[in-house]
């Protein structure tokens, strides 16, 4: 188990490396998380601890696989992806394409099952729209990039979405076909960073589950700001059940479907405001 020593040290990492706060609970949580990503081996978490403290970007990157959970699957609460393609296909009906972002898309799962969404309301595969998918995992991205996946990953599509979407490439693992995997361009952000140098605003749809709920307020008010500052006025942003806007919800409405907002500006709060600068 971390010491409490090395449990503060690490808080102070998450938040400074990507807005997550940690609190007690989660110190088994990262005890076995480090277990399995082989943080105790050699010289141990104090050294790697050590290094990311004085700006190594190696031993950062390895504490953010540690910090951030990666829990995902295909179509998870399908009606988001039903109402995100419907949406996406009357964005393009107005202009010229649609773009659509899934800002923590871990092993790929999420965007793919956008994709195929697409496909479906789009009826075609040369489609006037595409997927943005950010992750600060690293090695998440690098999973997804592959789209390979097992059998029990793919549980959530169904026999005609596995057909026409997926190839089986072993008897327990299959791999997301090209004309899926061209609309999702994969890259690595971080939300707490104070610039997101690879989203191009206006967005028509955004996907931000099960992020938010681990960030520091501070963090959380600032990321939901800035989630605003890049959503077109007709947008929608989809969260997970789980998850609040908290103090940033004067920056969205609720809709008729639960998790998911359109974007509104407060009466005291002008566009003009919106930078796109994370506050602190």
């Amino acid at each position: 188990m971390l010491t409490s020593e090395q449990f503060e040290r690490a808080r102070h990492l998450a938040l400074r490396l990507a807005g997550i706060e940690l609190v007690d609970r989660h110190r088994e949580t990262l005890y076995l998380r480090g277990v399995r990503l082989g943080i105790f081996e050699g010289k141990g978490l104090d050294a790697l601890l050590d290094a990311a403290e004085n700006g190594d970007a190696g031993a950062s990157k390895k504490l953010v696989s540690l910090f951030t959970t990666n829990l995902t699957g295909f179509f998870r609460h399908p009606a988001h992806f039903d109402i995100a393609a419907e949406h996406a296909l009357r964005a393009a009906q107005r202009g010229d394409q649609a773009r659509c972002w899934s800002a923590a898309a871990a092993t790929g799962e999420e965007p793919y099952s956008l994709a195929m969404a697409l496909m479906e309301v789009f009826r075609n595969e040369e489609l006037s729209v595409t997927v943005v998918a950010t992750d600060i995992d690293e090695e998440s991205l690098e999973i997804a990039l592959k789209g390979e996946y097992s059998v029990r990953s793919l549980a959530g599509v169904d026999a005609d979405r596995l057909e026409r979407f997926v190839t089986k490439t072993s008897a327990s693992h299959w791999c997301i076909k090209p004309a899926v995997r061209r609309l999702v361009e994969f890259s690595v952000l971080n939300l707490a960073d104070v610039t997101w140098p690879n989203i191009e605003a206006p967005l028509d749809v955004i996907f931000c589950r099960n992020v938010l709920m681990y960030l520091e307020p501070s963090y959380r008010y600032s990321v939901v700001e800035r989630l605003a500052s890049v959503l077109d006025p007709d947008g929608l942003l989809i969260l997970d059940p789980t998850e609040h806007l908290g103090e940033a919800g004067i920056f969205f409405s609720p809709t008729a479907v639960n998790c998911v907002y359109s974007r509104r500006l407060h009466p005291s709060y002008s566009a003009t405001r919106m930078t796109g600068k994370l506050r602190r």
